[in-house]
């Protein structure tokens, strides 16, 4: 009687450990993972182009300049992408970041792996031929969406001023 007794209490906590892990498989989501964006700078900017801004050049100029040539725009800076440290998605998924100015005239993507608790700093550059919406002056939103699992997880805005260049290295020169 005593053995029935005791294979009863094991087939008991049996039954119910396999229903507690059966419902606890039933009832959990699958959570997407969760960032945030800490930081945004984005800086935008175009080059005019010139007829010959170095008339006296002979076609060859050599100096150090930084922003977009003659006829491109520019998008640069960056941002910082955290996951919080409790969060419950996936230990390292893939996250895309994709920055965009004026509603897609100029458009950066990234993809970044991260760990709970970890960030990257994701460093924008991207050169295009200028689009008709960019002109020096204006003020341009620029948009940046995080996404994970085609889930929408985080985004940030900023409005900034188109800077114009009008000459590359005209300090130089």
């Amino acid at each position: 009687m005593r053995r029935f007794a005791i294979a009863g209490i094991v087939l008991m906590f049996a039954i119910v450990g396999g229903a507690t892990v059966a419902l606890s498989a039933i009832t959990s989501e699958d959570r997407p993972a969760n960032a945030t964006v800490s930081t945004f700078e984005p800086r935008v900017a175009v080059g005019n182009q010139s007829e010959d801004p170095y008339p006296d050049s002979d076609g060859v100029v050599t100096c150090n300049d930084r922003g977009p040539l003659p006829g491109n725009a520019g998008l640069s800076g960056s941002l910082v992408v955290e996951r919080p440290l409790r969060d419950d998605g996936p230990p390292e998924p893939s996250f895309r970041v994709n920055v965009s100015v004026d509603g897609g005239a100029l458009v950066e993507t990234h993809t970044v792996a991260l760990s709970t608790g970890d960030s990257e700093r994701v460093v924008l550059f991207r050169t295009t031929e200028r689009p008709p919406s960019l002109d020096g002056g204006d003020t341009v939103p620029v948009r940046a969406t995080v996404t994970t699992e085609n889930t929408t997880v985080a985004t940030a805005s900023r409005t900034v001023e188109v800077a114009e260049r009008d000459v590359p290295c005209a300090d130089e020169n």
